[in-house]
């Protein structure tokens, strides 16, 4: 066996996997100081199971575990598995390789592996026991362990003696029987207490198991006849009930009928409300069409009055057409006058024109004659006056022509001014027109605004309207409801009222004591009344009341123990029964101890004590405790189990669904059938029924109230919606007619509009024309002066050939004269001719305007004509359509009315089946409570003979069907019952019964024997148990001894030969205590005397810790041996001669050493090397010396 693979990962400084294979011979692990060489055999240490985390250089286990650096992260966890080579079967396994892994998490949790199989620290630790390996054995040994060797304490030595001499599975076998002889003692001792309390108890077992069994029989006895007589009356509630229930079944069909003939007519009923609702939507409809059609003929009268309007307008307009036509007419008569009277004047003008051209022509033929006569000199000067009297003809023209332009301006001017004016009139009527329409829209605005504000007041009142009906029609159904629920509730309180005054439910017993209360109240006087009566409880705990009080319910309360016997004497005198009484003077209760009610409070579904549950008065308390004191609520059966069995069924415990827990063990339960109404319950639904009375009544007059208002509310609506449909319509008029007058008013506007730009256009034509006028007129002014300017030249030269000569001059001058003038008049006929020709052109012009504007006219008087046509057809057609709308209006008037009928005579057979659903309502109400009174008395007997079915459940657990099992004939009844008083009396003179006593004495003497037997077989096994040591310690001292003066032997001899002489001894500190004895270490190196190891130096002490070391293998070689730095004390020579001695030993042991030691390093087979090239993680470098030393 040998080491073969260490695996490393996440160890210390070795952050990534690494994998060291070792083989035979010596293997040296080297590195400078802090690269991690000892962290290899600290793993190794630490895969063998090491837990002190102060040998492996830590101060928490989680030290272990790679830290991280600057450049890395920390890890999860460090994992170290350590091959072994078992192939020659040395470890107790059978694998030929074992691997051993233990692994550490961060968060504290380990794990140890034998071949990938989870197993524990001590399955690793016995793997190794007397193989030396191990975390304690001689097979690692570091500078720690050196330390323990040559510690001053030689106690501290033991471990490694007793690993070398082979008794450590021994000493750890003997250890572990030494705990079981103390565990052994232990169980004697309890086992002897047990005896003895065994012994006292069953003397009195017994005893009491003789009673029970008397008890048992007495109890057969009485079960039996008490189950027949409990046969017997259930036989008779049986008959009863069946009785009863043939009854209910009769009065149930008769309910039946009248339900079937009840939900026929709601069938009718509502067959009649739809037919209602339909002739109500109908009647909605038609009336909807009958305002339409109001609305319609409002409308077409609005027409018709808009229509009638627009004729006026068309007819006044066309007056004033007329009368603009007629104004015209007269303008064309003037222009003829006008016309004539210029024809006139032409005609005068041309017989002057002809009358002067004559003239002229004479004189111009007389010039010519006497210019013909005249030298070239006087020729000249007449030829210059000829020239001057053209000029002046030029200059006349001229003048002439500015003439008629100035008149052309004037008249240009006059016309521009009658355009402006006219305009002006034209902006005013367009202004007044603009205003109007301005106010017009105003009106269609305002108009629309308040058809469209009226139009949401309509829809915001129609849906209100709605609303209110829905409103409305809810509260009424309501008001039914409640009405149907105020009938159904007092006839259930006036039922529960006759059964209280008449005590239904309580037994005849009961009944006659109380009604004779009532007959006579001096004998009522100290009777209370029935217990049921006198206590309230909340609904909640109502049915838990109830069962845990069962038939003490009909209990009669009374003052004192005569009260009760004067009550007892009346019920024998007349027969009427028997009754229990509880007098207040004498019956007290009990109440649970306070610190189980505290216990209690802290259980789930723990609801409280019944008797602080219950209210009552005062004076009541006791009884009520003698009753309920020790019963305890709880919400469910679990609850109920668990915490009967926590208080060993010290009390009865009941459940809100009334499941009873008894004193007992015995457990009452199962469905609560609905028997109608409880004693309990029957005076609480009294109150709860008036309250709820009270309550409805308010909310009906509330209700009815509601209803009121909410017709007020209609009916106000309604009256505001015919008020808004009046104003809308009214609205819708108006924004109708204001629309036909607006279009109207536009149109005019356009018309202005047009007529304004034609006047524009024709003012800033004559502009223009006026300045090309004043611009000629211009040009004309300077010819003329010019023409001026050159007649006065040519004057002035005629002047001075006038003065040479005069006489004949003056001649020439006169017929120049005569020529000028008539030129002059000739000229000036011309320009009038020509401004007559100009007005006629004008005449013409002014002519045909007014003819055109004429045929314009005519045409809209024409057009006027035809649309007033139009209109009145419209007219006569609206009048058509509004007579056949007038004559569907009385149609839909005579259909309404015939609705309105129709719904009255179906309201009023309405109103006679609500009357019969009533009437058959209250028939079923009257069957409902003869069901009810027949059921009561029908619960009343089930009830009674639950009681004494509860009762024979709660004795005997037995149900009728399994108690039937028992029935025999027992005679007499009356005999029975006496039978079972004598059973009852020889029972209570019995005293306590424990019926459990006699399976306990059975239990207790069988337990009794069997822990007899258990305590001889624990004797014999600690007798057994101190042999066992006795031999193990034994034969550990032999061992021992043998071993150690072997080990003694070899240490001598091993020192001698590594000092190279002296001698050194292992002695005893105490040879009688072998096993517990220190161990002294003295050693003589060669030259010195024989004295204790701690007086020598440094390097000779761990010389001979290492000779103690090889002594040790020499007697029990191990498989391997990690040896960390134990040659660091040595010098040079002696670390050379451990290591030749190491090579001899490396034939029989594996040697792994971390050293920096040359000479250990020259005598290695194969040399690791540990480096840090990255800060804070250790690497991994090998080399095999043997293959270098042999190259």
């Amino acid at each position: 066996m040998y080491l073969k693979r260490l695996d490393i990962q996440g160890f210390k400084s070795f952050a990534d996997k690494i994998s060291l294979e070792f083989n035979s011979g010596i293997t040296a692990i080297v590195g400078p100081n802090g690269s991690g060489k000892s962290n290899i055999s600290d793993a190794i240490r630490w895969v063998l199971g090491e837990q002190s985390v102060k040998s492996l250089r830590g101060s928490r286990m989680e030290d272990v575990i790679f830290a991280g650096t600057e450049h890395r992260k920390s890890l999860g966890f460090a994992e170290v598995s350590l091959t072994i080579d078992n192939s020659d079967g040395s470890l107790p396994v059978e694998f030929s390789e074992v691997t051993i892994t233990r692994r550490v998490f961060r968060s504290g949790e380990s794990e140890y592996y034998i071949n990938r199989t989870s197993c524990r620290l001590k399955d690793i630790h016995e793997l190794f026991l007397d193989t030396g390996i191990g975390k304690d054995g001689y097979s690692i040994i570091g500078q720690g362990r050196i330390d323990e060797i040559l510690s001053t304490k030689s106690e501290d030595r033991r471990s490694i003696f007793e690993e070398a001499s082979g008794i450590m599975k021994y000493k750890v076998r003997k250890q572990e029987a030494e705990k079981k002889l103390e565990l052994t003692k232990q169980n004697l001792l309890r086992i002897n207490d047990i005896l003895n309390e065994l012994e006292i108890q069953l003397e009195p077992l017994k005893q009491q198991s003789d009673t029970a069994k008397k008890y048992l029989s007495l109890r057969d006895n009485l079960k039996e006849l008490e189950v027949n007589v409990y046969i017997e009356n259930i036989s008779k509630y049986k008959e009863k009930i069946s009785e009863l229930e043939a009854q209910l079944s009769s009065v149930k069909e008769e309910i039946d009928d009248e339900s079937r003939r009840l939900e026929n007519i709601n069938t009718l009923n509502r067959q009649k409300s739809e037919a209602l609702k339909l002739l109500d939507e109908k009647l909605e409809s038609s009336r909807q069409k009958y305002y339409s059609l109001e609305s319609s003929l409002e409308k077409y009268q609005a027409e018709i009055r808009l229509n009638e309007e627009k004729i006026n307008h068309f007819t006044q307009n066309t007056h004033r057409l007329d009368g603009e036509i007629s104004e015209i007419l007269k303008k064309i008569d003037n222009l003829s006058g006008e016309y004539l009277s210029k024809q006139e004047r032409l005609k005068y003008l041309n017989d002057r024109y002809n009358e002067y051209s004559a003239k002229l022509a004479e004189c111009e033929e007389k010039m010519n004659s006497i210019l013909a006569s005249l030298d070239e000199s006087e020729r000249y000067i007449e030829g210059l006056k000829s020239s001057i009297m053209d000029k002046l003809d030029l200059l006349s023209d001229k003048k002439t022509q500015i003439n008629s332009l100035k008149a052309n301006m004037e008249s240009l001017e006059k016309r521009r001014t009658n355009i402006a004016r006219e305009v002006n009139q034209l902006l005013l009527e367009k202004d007044r027109n603009n205003i109007k329409k301005e106010e017009l829209l105003e009106s269609i605005h305002n108009a629309g605004e308040n058809i469209k504000k009226l139009t949401n007041e309509l829809d915001s009142l129609v849906l209100q309207k709605n609303d209110g009906d829905l409103k409305l029609a809810e509260l009424r159904k309501k008001q039914n409801q409640l009405k149907t629920e105020i009938q159904v509730k007092t006839s259930r309180q006036k039922m529960l009222l006759d059964m209280e005054r008449s005590f239904e439910g309580y037994n005849k017993s009961v009944r006659d004591i109380l009604n004779a209360c009532a007959r006579f109240p001096e004998f009522g006087k100290g009777i209370h009344g029935a217990l049921a009566q006198l206590i309230k409880v909340d609904k909640k705990y109502e049915t838990a009341v109830e069962m845990a009080l069962g038939s003490s319910l009909q209990n009669i309360v009374v003052t004192s123990e005569e009260d009760a016997k004067r009550a007892i004497d009346y019920l024998k005198k007349n027969k009427g029964g028997r009754a229990t009484f509880l007098p207040i003077s004498s019956v007290k209760g009990k109440y649970i101890d306070k610190h189980i009610i505290e216990e209690l409070k802290k259980k789930d579904g723990f609801c409280g004590i019944a008797s602080d549950l219950v209210s009552c008065d005062k004076q009541y308390r006791g009884i009520i405790l003698s009753l309920l004191g020790r019963v305890v609520v709880v919400e469910d059966l679990d609850s109920a189990i668990n915490i009967a069995r926590v208080h060993s069924y010290g009390f009865r415990i009941v459940t809100l669904e009334g499941d009873i827990l008894n004193t007992s063990g015995s457990i009452t339960g199962g469905s609560v059938e609905n028997r109608g109404i409880s004693l309990l319950g029957r005076n609480r639904e009294i109150e709860s029924l008036k309250t709820e009375i009270s309550k409805i009544k308010d909310d009906e007059l509330m209700l009815e109230k509601q209803i009121n208002e909410t017709i007020s509310y209609i009916n106000a609506i309604n009256e505001r919606i015919s008020s808004v449909e009046a104003e809308l319509k009214d609205n819708q008029l108006i924004k109708a007619r204001d629309e036909n007058h607006c279009a109207q008013v536009e149109e005019n506007i356009e018309k202005l509009a047009a007529r304004i730009e034609m006047l524009n256009e024709e003012s800033m034509q004559l502009a223009r024309q006026r300045d090309d006028l004043n611009r000629e007129a211009e040009k004309y002014i300077v010819e003329m002066q010019a023409l001026e300017n050159e007649i006065a030249e040519t004057k002035k030269i005629v002047a001075e050939h006038q003065e040479k000569h005069k006489e004949e001059q003056a001649v020439r001058d006169n017929l120049h004269k005569d020529i000028t003038n008539y030129k002059i008049s000739v000229n000036s006929i011309l320009e009038s001719i020509s401004g007559i020709n100009e007005a006629f052109q004008k005449l013409d012009n002014e002519k045909q305007g007014l003819e055109k504007s004429l045929a314009r006219k005519g045409a809209e008087k024409k057009r006027n004509y035809e649309e007033i046509e139009k209109l009145k057809k419209k007219n006569e057609s609206i009048r058509n359509i509004i007579k056949s709308q007038e004559e569907e209006k009385t149609g839909k008037t005579l259909e309404i009315d015939r609705i309105i009928e129709e719904r009255r005579v179906l309201d009023e057979e309405l109103s006679e089946t609500i009357d019969k659903i009533n009437e058959i309502n209250k028939r079923i109400m009257l069957l409902q409570e003869e069901f009810n009174r027949i059921e009561l008395r029908k619960a009343k007997f089930e009830s009674e003979m639950e009681a004494v079915q509860n009762r024979m459940w709660d004795e005997y657990e037995l149900t009728y069907t399994n108690a039937l099992e028992f029935k025999k004939d027992i005679g007499s009844i009356s005999q029975a019952q006496k039978k079972i008083i004598e059973y009852r009396n020889e029972i209570k003179e019995l005293g306590p019964v424990n019926v459990a006593a006699i399976d306990e004495y059975v239990k207790t003497k069988e337990r009794y024997e069997f822990m007899t037997r258990q305590k001889n077989d624990m004797e014999q096994a600690a007798e057994k148990l101190q042999r066992i040591i006795y031999e193990m310690t034994s034969k550990m001292k032999k061992q021992f001894l043998e071993q150690f003066r072997l080990i003694n032997e070899n240490f001598n001899i091993v020192f001698r030969e590594l000092f190279d002489g002296g001698r050194a001894q292992l002695i005893l500190v105490d040879e009688e205590n072998v096993l517990e004895s220190g161990i002294e270490i003295e050693a003589q190196p060669p030259g010195k005397k024989l004295q204790n190891m701690m007086l020598l130096s440094g390097g000779e002490r761990a010389f001979t810790a290492i000779a103690l070391l090889f002594a040790i293998l020499r007697l029990k070689p191990v498989p391997f041996c990690v040896l960390d730095e134990i040659e660091a004390a040595l010098d040079d020579a002696n670390v050379y001669r451990f290591a030749e001695y190491l090579k001899k030993y490396s034939e029989q042991t594996q040697f792994i050493l971390v050293t920096h030691r040359k000479g250990t390093m020259e005598c290695s087979d194969t040399l690791y090397g540990v480096t840090m090239q990255e800060r804070g993680v250790s690497k991994i470098v090998s080399m095999k010396l043997v293959e270098n030393k042999a190259m």
